[in-house]
């Protein structure tokens, strides 16, 4: 115990979150804040989340959105996945009035829920999907290639092939808008860990 405490009076760790120094690519700032939470604020202060002026920009992006769609079928892409994310910004973008082409990346590991909750939320909100379904064999060596290299990035080979799957639904249909909505206080803010890109899963 009295090491590990020995070690936490030398490591300088962020007062905001649990980033500490000797993390690659954490730099605890002066103010004894981490970049990475600087990094949050200044998106935050960016796009000025949680503010009505970041609510009106929000809302010229959606008009202008709409106003490039006229006359056609659909105004913008979103992908689905089935969960909570992806199903509340579908019905959000629908409610503000967007008349959106739903994509889904089907890499044959979907839950049943998931596939049900995809069927009802785009039956209840009148959408079109569009899916892409792979080949099963081809998913499953790719995963086992994956946890036999040992890598952290399990998952990386789904999250390239849904921005892929995104695009060419985007083009077949002649669609000039992809949405996409995460958190970026909880989702991809972290340290680099490698390069998630189609080489890499080559």
């Amino acid at each position: 115990m009295n090491s590990l405490n020995k070690y936490h009076n030398k490591t300088k760790s962020c007062t905001k979150c649990i980033f500490t120094e000797d993390i690659e690519g954490v730099e605890i700032q002066p103010d004894g804040v981490c970049n990475y939470c600087k990094l949050i604020e200044n998106l935050e202060n960016e796009y000025k989340t949680g503010t009505r002026e970041g609510a009106d920009n929000f809302s010229k992006i959606i008009e202008e959105i709409k106003e490039k769609g006229k006359n056609k079928k659909y105004d913008c892409v979103i992908g689905v996945s089935g969960g909570t994310d992806s199903s509340y910004l579908l019905y959000k973008m629908v409610d503000m009035g967007l008349r959106p082409l739903a994509v889904h990346y089907d890499n044959t590991w979907n839950s049943a829920i998931a596939t049900e909750n995809i069927r009802k939320i785009t039956k209840k909100l009148n959408v079109d999907l569009h899916t892409l379904v792979v080949d099963n064999k081809e998913v499953d060596e790719i995963f086992k290639s994956f946890i036999k290299a040992s890598v952290i990035e399990l998952d990386a080979a789904t999250d390239i092939a849904l921005i892929e799957t995104l695009y060419r639904a985007a083009d077949k249909y002649k669609i000039k808008y992809i949405i996409e909505g995460h958190s970026f206080r909880a989702e991809g803010v972290a340290p680099p860990v490698g390069y998630i890109d189609g080489k890499y899963i080559k």
